[in-house]
């Protein structure tokens, strides 16, 4: 399966408004520096990553269901201001609605993507990534700079 096939069975399983969500919040990760890895499982989908080793930002499956990631480096515990800020923005953003509050290491959302929509998913990862370069790359930079 590639991302045409994901984006394809996404629309089959939600019609059209979820495959141009899917679309939209495609194109500006993209254009952000992530990457996207097809997603295993029954429902298939699209998992958002960033960096070199693939910090985990956003996954969403065909069904719509949306996954945000607070500690977004495998195996290690996020910078409790990472955490933090994740949080933060989820509790000010309506639109991210979480099953379950505060979300430590990653959280489902309510909503399927087409009730969220393309924008607040975008919001999303931009933070995530900006919040990725600050703990994860800027200290690295700082220390080999000399």
């Amino acid at each position: 399966m590639d991302t045409l096939d994901v984006v394809q069975k996404a629309e089959e399983d939600g019609g059209t408004e979820r495959r141009e969500i899917f679309e939209e919040v495609l194109i500006h990760a993209r254009e952000m520096g992530c990457e996207m890895k097809i997603g295993g499982g029954r429902a298939g989908g699209i998992n958002l990553r960033y960096g070199a080793i693939g910090y985990a930002v956003l996954d969403i499956n065909c069904h719509g269901i949306v996954k945000v990631y607070a500690s977004p480096h495998p195996g290690k515990d996020p910078e409790e201001e990472h955490r933090g800020s994740i949080n933060n923005f989820i509790e000010e953003s309506e639109e991210l609605d979480p099953k379950s509050f505060p979300v430590n290491t990653y959280g489902h959302l309510k909503d399927p993507v087409e009730e969220i929509g393309a924008e607040p998913c975008v919001r999303f990862i931009k933070h995530s990534v900006d919040l990725i370069r600050k703990y994860y790359y800027e200290p690295w930079f700082e220390l080999h700079e000399a």
